[in-house]
């Protein structure tokens, strides 16, 4: 019985350790593409991806990880605006388009074959508003998706052309 005490405590202690030493990611795993600071929501926690379920997106296959921004280090949240811009500064090369969609707006940025898609998405308000960043998603298509898919995506339309 003692040992069994002895093996829990060691156990907990473990995890609590592990804890408090969340790894940091400073690109996305499944696009190997820089992260946005503001995806380290909270102190001790790490900005592990949450994995989307893949899925089928006209003829592509779709993966995805999905992270919610906020600016842990200065307290406050992040601006639409903010994260554009350093996503502008980030992913040289990439194309970008802008769509509003259910009061949020939504800006894509996609590589020149369209495989790697990058939707940063803001929370609700009026369009144009600069709102606060809500999540930013990092998508990977095979094979690439139209940019009418892309900019339907901004826009919370299906749009598979033939």
């Amino acid at each position: 019985m003692k040992y069994t005490l002895l093996v829990a405590a060691i156990f907990v202690f473990g995890l609590a350790n592990a804890a408090g030493q969340a790894k940091v990611l400073t690109n996305d795993p499944l696009t190997d593409l820089p992260l946005i600071p503001a995806t380290v929501v909270t102190k001790n926690a790490g900005n592990e991806p949450v994995k989307m379920p893949g899925g089928q997106v006209c003829k592509s296959k779709m993966q995805a990880n999905f992270y919610s921004l906020y600016n842990y280090f200065s307290k406050n949240n992040v601006k639409v605006s903010n994260a554009i811009a350093w996503y502008s500064s980030h992913l040289s090369g990439f194309n970008k388009v802008s769509g509003y969609e259910s009061r949020r707006s939504q800006t894509a940025f996609y590589n020149s074959d369209r495989t790697i898609v990058i939707i940063v998405t803001g929370n609700p308000g009026a369009a144009g508003e600069d709102t606060d960043a809500y999540s930013v998603a990092y998508e990977r298509y095979q094979p690439g998706i139209s940019e009418k898919t892309i900019a339907g995506l901004t826009q919370g339309k299906m749009v598979c052309p033939n």
